[in-house]
């Protein structure tokens, strides 16, 4: 496994160091933000693609928060937390005892304990003692494997489509091409009142949390249908730019059905279905629906669609916009693949990536019959 090491440098300088060596021991491959930039101070990019390389995720968190980094206002630790998250990684997060936080970071301290949105952090007073409790928790994941795993459906399941309830909505039916994610629970019951209510509080703090919206974008929660739905604003962009795929909103539902969708990469000439961007982008929806912490059972169906209005293509993103593009001819009909097996919750964490290239291969298959 590649194993992210995170961390402030200043005052965890000996922990910091000891890590690699007993990772190295251990038969992975240790990663830090050093190994992407030659500066001593971490640039933003470095630390995402730190932890965009790794499988595994380790946290130190001592006195220090760290210098926030100007293009979001966070520390590089911070950042990396988020991205780990997002990525839906295992995060092994240890505190060390007998120091004094300083403001900043008894706050992010607080904020990686959420009961909602954190996750339960060990204690450690000597570099010794963290290097026995890291190495513990490295061989747990390693004998702990894949837990991914395929069942038959054991009932047709009736997806509730974004054309169902955009249109539910009262909003037009034109929709843009954007990829679209469902997950439905395997048991089929109703979540009270109560509940929703709390949702709707709940889940646009989750969502920022989650990394995979900026802190300045406005997002509106509201109650439609028995749904909780969050939407974020699509972002405005030249036409003669690349444009990056985008969050575009998330749902919930009293039968908890959960979605996520975002809208497809592209430029002046339309959006691009590309079958190499497709895989990640689904898996990312995946996490991101797992993230919120919204489904019960340990069972899922998901189905997966594309909203076809407008002009869209098959084809690769490149870092330049395209000069011609053949659009695809389609009805105006999304398309849409529902869901015909059960699979584990695994689907939404450590196993997302292989599903969404399952269901990346099928939504391309019905694009192309569709032509």
């Amino acid at each position: 496994m590649r194993v992210f090491i995170s961390s402030v440098r200043r005052e965890l300088e000996e922990e910091r160091d000891a890590l690699p060596g007993l990772i190295s021991a251990l038969g992975h491959t240790p990663v830090r933000f050093e190994d992407f930039t030659a500066q001593t101070s971490p640039s933003r990019e470095a630390c995402l693609k730190g932890v965009a390389s790794a499988e595994v995720y380790v946290l130190i968190l001592g006195p220090r928060y760290g210098d926030p980094l100007p293009d979001t206002g966070q520390s590089p630790t911070h950042d990396e937390w988020i991205a780990a998250k997002a990525a839906g990684m295992p995060r092994l997060v240890y505190r060390k005892l007998g120091v004094t936080l300083e403001p900043a970071q008894e706050e992010f301290v607080r904020f990686i304990g959420d009961y909602g949105t954190g996750v339960f952090y060990e204690s450690f007073t000597t570099t010794a003692e963290l290097q026995t409790r890291v190495a513990t928790k490295l061989r747990e994941l390693e004998s702990a494997g894949n837990p991914l795993a395929f069942m038959p459906l054991p009932r047709p399941m009736t997806v509730t489509w974004r054309s169902d309830f955009e249109a539910r909505r009262g909003n037009t039916p034109s929709l843009p091409p954007a990829v679209e994610v469902h997950v439905l629970p395997a048991t089929g019951t109703t979540r009270p009142a109560r509940v929703m209510a709390e949702l709707e509080q709940l889940l646009p703090a989750r969502l920022r949390a989650s990394g995979q919206v900026d802190a300045a974008d406005p997002l509106t929660s509201t109650r439609q249908g028995g749904a909780v739905v969050v939407t974020v604003p699509e972002r405005n962009s030249r036409w003669n730019e690349v444009r990056a795929p985008q969050l575009l909103g998330i749902r919930t539902a009293a039968d908890g059905q959960t979605s996520a969708w975002a809208s497809l990469p592209g430029d002046g000439m339309g959006a691009i279905l590309d079958p190499d961007a497709l895989p990640d982008q689904i898996a990312g929806l995946l996490r991101l629906v797992g993230g919120l912490g919204v489904l019960d059972g340990d069972q899922v169906a998901i189905g997966v669609g594309v909203s076809t209005e407008g002009l869209m293509s098959v084809g690769r993103v490149s870092g330049q916009p395209r000069h011609q593009a053949t659009s695809l001819m389609l009805s105006n009909d999304p398309i849409q693949v529902p869901p015909d097996e059960l699979v584990t919750l695994a689907a939404l964490g450590p196993g997302a990536a292989e599903v969404g290239r399952t269901l990346s291969r099928t939504l391309i298959d019905a694009v192309s019959a569709r032509r």
